[in-house]
């Protein structure tokens, strides 16, 4: 039977890979500025020439730096992704942070952040979920995607997120939920500030000298979220086939309502 592959294992498996890269590419700038040194001194390198050997390699250590500095970069934005999926969280929750979360924060490739909100919006956005689903539908729509996974995976891990997404229960989970929670932005404005507030009054604890440390939410990443979160509702309004499946399920689905609303997000 094969083992079952933990998320340690998948970062362990990715740091062996990323410092086999690093190692190769000193190995590659050494040995390349090695054969052109040897070639500049007619195919022989002596003491003698040491000095302006290192003076070469020392002037590539700015290059060597971007790669390492890359490979940093990309390490720790993995781990973060890893440390969430790790977290014991229903599947329904995962699959509604999944809609917004390459608008997170993330280090950008000069090691500067970009993104629009911070993770730490998490506590509180879950709340305002149950809040306007309920805990009820909420349950309901949480167990139902872990089944999904168990049905759809067979517990294999990492999780094929895209195959579960394509499961028809879990796809009409996640269009009923956003069809409920769309509803709820008729006076959008009311609506953020309501969300803003939830959400900054249970902002997860920042690590000390986090960047994001003093960050709080405001309208205009709010609206962004709210639009990332509501996309597959936005394509069935617009695909005729989509919304006759979604309207079979709500008696009281309003295309043009739907759409208003929309558009004012």
């Amino acid at each position: 039977m094969t083992k079952k592959r933990t998320a340690r294992d998948i970062e362990t498996e990715r740091t062996h890979a990323r410092s086999l890269e690093m190692a190769e590419a000193i190995v590659s700038a050494f040995s390349g500025l090695l054969k052109e040194q040897i070639g500049v001194h007619g195919g022989f390198v002596g003491l003698r020439h040491l000095p302006e050997v290192e003076k070469v390699f020392q002037s590539k250590t700015g290059e060597l730096a971007s790669v390492f500095e890359k490979a940093f970069n990309e390490s720790k934005r993995e781990h973060e992704d890893l440390k969430w999926h790790a977290i014991k969280r229903p599947v329904f929750d995962r699959l509604m942070v999944r809609h917004f979360e390459s608008l997170f924060f993330r280090p950008g490739p000069n090691g500067a952040p970009s993104g629009v909100i911070s993770r730490r919006v998490l506590p509180g956005f879950f709340l305002a979920l149950n809040m306007m689903l309920g805990p009820v539908v909420m349950k309901d729509y949480q167990d139902r995607c872990d089944e999904a996974l168990e049905r759809v995976t067979g517990g294999a891990y990492p999780i094929d997120w895209e195959a579960v997404e394509h499961d028809e229960d879990v796809n009409a989970v996640v269009l009923d939920a956003q069809f409920t929670i769309a509803h709820f932005f008729d006076d959008p404005y009311q609506r953020a500030a309501w969300f803003i507030n939830i959400i900054n009054s249970n902002l997860e604890p920042a690590k000390q000298g986090a960047s994001d440390a003093e960050w709080l939410i405001d309208q205009r990443a709010l609206f962004k979220l709210i639009s990332h979160l509501l996309n597959d509702l936005k394509r069935a309004v617009a695909d005729d086939v989509a919304w006759t499946h979604l309207a079979l399920r709500h008696n009281d689905a309003d295309r043009d309502v739907l759409k208003a609303i929309l558009q004012k997000l």
